[in-house]
């Protein structure tokens, strides 16, 4: 097999090589630079040296040789990584180490001086059909004692990525972990090969040739280990194309070895059927072979794979999203936030023109926003239009130039591309918003831009995903403030209308009367004033009505003493009246007296709807701290706790039937939570209910707090 091992080691010495050129070139200086350029020169003389080794009959002093000095090399190679002893008057561990592995190389090679063989002759018995190199090495004392060294400086080289990977600090880690990957890989294989030849007499020729190919594969390796380096990181530059056709290259020759060891097992073991079992085997991994390498999908995906995992990004994606997040947070409605996430996703491929197309009713995309300052236009996408149709199954970037070159890669989704149904030199970036196309960007394609990579498509995705979470939460916000807007107009309406029930409630018992009382003077007054009050109490409404949205209500303050005496009067014309407890003294509370007025006869004529003309009802006023509270109590037929917890406080929640609206006990509380209050109510079903109004108080003497009359 010695065309195997030709074919190999100048596999290994091409690759090592070529390092060899880019580590000159890229040369930063440096301890360690320099014994890893020091390294891959050796290398390429060992599997060189090995090719010529195995051509031409030689000395097996010089392959062992060779071998030791491809082994002491690498092993300096790692120990420069390693810091310097702290202490003093001790030898370093280093120097001990590539001691002992130049003292292993010396005993192999003077073992094989002693041995006396020459590689490529047939130098002791045998067939004649295998290499010189596998009749020659055969079990005697010398030819241990060389795999037994050999073996030595692998065991070496391992300990000494070991020690290097678990003395590095966990920042030098991350950096070191390939290299350390790749040279201990190196060592591993000569330990296996070595280790085999020392337990079964002699070397196995098929595992000893191909160390050339798993050598060579890791080559590259080395290089993108060395980019993660600091001091390499600005000087060393590898080709995105060479370092996919070396992978190509060192990928076919390690399954062209995977090949040969395979089909030497069948061989073996397969006894008469043998030769043509590894005759089948061979067709068939061939035919694989030859399948993978004219695969263009499977070449487009080798190709991603090795510049997502060895390659440095084409974008620095902590700078574009700062940037697009820059974009998103501006301030302003829906239509400024739109033109600005359509200008940070424009400047990710650097486009100054495009549009920006939402999601409107019946299911059209109209244009929101346009990037070169210009008129948005009317014209809309219908939801079946093809591109909507496309980026809602699929979700993919459109690349109009590409779909002209390669329309099967879309599916010939939008037709011939002569019909210009996609805007030309254009890109089409999904708006995506957990499954929903929430719209999508039009961009136009900036000079020098051929078609987009993996990165390019991912990068866009990802900002169309975020820039549609954004829109979609300001047009929900949109949509919530007028939501709330409606919701405070009808609140004002439905108070509107308790208080129209009770002006007409007012009026009604005006007009029954007036058949029997009037003719009398006293019930004209009466109903004039009744009248006036109704007027006063709409206008005020109305007043609030308008002035609800745009002006802040003014603060005002109001005497509870009078205000309570004025509802207990306004509530006698009916059993029983309530019978008010309090002190002379005037009371100030942070609330409109016309409010204030409200509140209390609402409670009290429901206090008096539930309790029968023999029962009572009391009012009563009590300080508590900074609060006043007002508790209307009545011994009424009470209510049940789950009705007062769950049903009186809700709006159009009545038990009066058509007569009742359900909101008058809702407007007590909200009206009372407005000015920093709340209303506590106990009952007892039987017993009676206790209402209790908590108001702040204020100073009597404060400047800003006008006492407004009533009407």
């Amino acid at each position: 097999m010695t065309w195997f091992g030709i074919a190999s080691f100048g596999t290994a010495a091409l690759a090592y090589g070529a390092m060899t050129a880019v580590l000159l070139g890229s040369h930063p200086g440096g301890r360690n630079a320099t014994w890893i350029t020091a390294a891959s020169v050796v290398s390429t003389i060992w599997a060189a040296g090995m090719v010529v080794l195995l051509s031409r009959p030689a000395p097996l002093a010089a392959v062992v040789g060779l071998e030791a000095l491809h082994g002491l090399l690498w092993t300096a190679c790692m120990l420069s990584w390693l810091a310097p002893s702290p202490s003093r008057g001790q030898v370093p561990i280093r120097v001990l180490m590539l001691a002992a592995s130049g003292a292993f190389g010396a005993w192999g090679v003077l073992a094989s001086l002693f041995a006396g063989v020459e590689v490529g002759t047939e130098s002791a018995p045998g067939d004649g059909t295998a290499s010189g190199l596998a009749l020659a090495l055969r079990a005697s004392v010398a030819h241990q004692s060389i795999w037994l060294a050999l073996l030595g400086i692998g065991l070496l080289g391992l300990l000494a990525v070991e020690q290097v990977f678990r003395n590095a600090r966990e920042e030098q880690r991350k950096g070191l972990r390939l290299l350390c990957l790749a040279v201990g890989a190196i060592f591993v294989i000569n330990v296996f090969v070595y280790s085999q030849a020392s337990l079964l007499g002699g070397l196995i020729p098929i595992f000893w040739e191909g160390r050339g190919f798993a050598t060579a594969a890791l080559a590259p390796l080395v290089v993108i280990a060395l980019k993660r380096q600091s001091e390499w990181e600005s000087e060393l530059f590898v080709s995105r194309q060479v370092a996919f056709y070396t992978a190509t290259l060192v990928a076919v020759g390690g399954y062209l070895l995977t090949m040969g060891v395979v089909g030497y097992v069948i061989r073996a073991i397969g006894g008469e059927w043998g030769l043509v079992l590894e005759s089948g085997f061979l067709v068939a991994a061939l035919a694989i072979l030859v399948y993978v390498l004219f695969s263009s999908s499977i070449r487009a995906r080798a190709k991603v794979f090795l510049v997502k995992h060895f390659y440095r990004n084409k974008y620095d994606y902590r700078y574009e999203w700062l940037q697009l997040t820059s974009a998103l947070s501006r301030t302003g409605d829906s239509r400024v936030l739109a033109t600005s996430a359509l200008d940070g996703i424009g400047r990710i491929v650097g486009s100054r023109e495009g549009s920006l197309w939402l999601a409107a009713d019946g299911g059209r995309y109209e244009q929101a926003a346009t990037l070169d300052g210009g008129e948005v236009v009317g014209r809309s996408y219908d939801a079946l239009h093809p591109v909507v149709a496309f980026l809602q199954t699929q979700g993919w970037v459109i690349d109009s130039e590409e779909y002209r070159r390669q329309p099967d890669r879309y599916g010939s989704a939008f037709g011939d591309p002569a019909d210009g149904l996609l805007p030309r030199e254009s890109l089409i970036v999904p708006l995506d918003c957990q499954g929903y196309l929430q719209g999508f960007a039009i961009l136009t394609k900036p000079p020098g831009v051929e078609s987009l990579n993996f990165e390019d498509h991912d990068i866009l995705k990802t900002a169309g995903r975020q820039v549609a979470i954004v829109l979609a939460q300001a047009l929900t916000q949109e949509q919530l403030t007028a939501t709330r807007q409606f919701e405070a107009v009808n609140k004002l309406a439905t108070f509107l209308m308790h208080d129209l029930k009770n002006v007409v409630a007012q009026q009604e018992l005006v007009v029954a009367n007036a058949q029997r009382f009037g003719h009398r003077q006293e019930f004209f007054d009466d109903a004039i004033a009744t009248v006036r009050s109704g007027a006063e109490r709409m206008r005020k409404v109305l007043d609030q009505l308008r002035s609800a949205v745009h002006a802040e209500p003014s603060r005002s303050r109001a005497d509870v003493s009078k205000v309570l005496m004025e509802v207990r009067s306004h509530c006698a014309d009916r059993e029983p009246v309530p019978e008010v407890d309090m002190s002379q003294e005037p009371v100030w509370v942070d609330m409109d007296r016309d409010k204030l007025a409200s509140v209390l006869t609402h409670v009290i004529r429901n206090a008096q709807d539930a309790t029968p003309a023999s029962g009572r009802i009391g009012v009563e006023l009590e300080r508590s701290g900074s609060e006043l509270v007002i508790t209307v109590s009545d011994t009424g037929k009470g209510m049940d706790p789950s009705f007062v917890r769950e049903r009186l406080f809700r709006p159009f929640d009545s038990t009066k039937g058509a007569k009742g609206m359900g909101i008058g006990a809702y407007q007590v509380r909200e009206t009372v939570r407005a000015t920093g209050g709340d209303v506590e109510v106990e009952s007892d079903p039987g017993n009676g209910t206790r209402f209790r109004v908590r108001l702040p108080l204020v100073d009597a003497k404060s400047p800003h707090m006008m006492d407004k009359p009533a009407a």
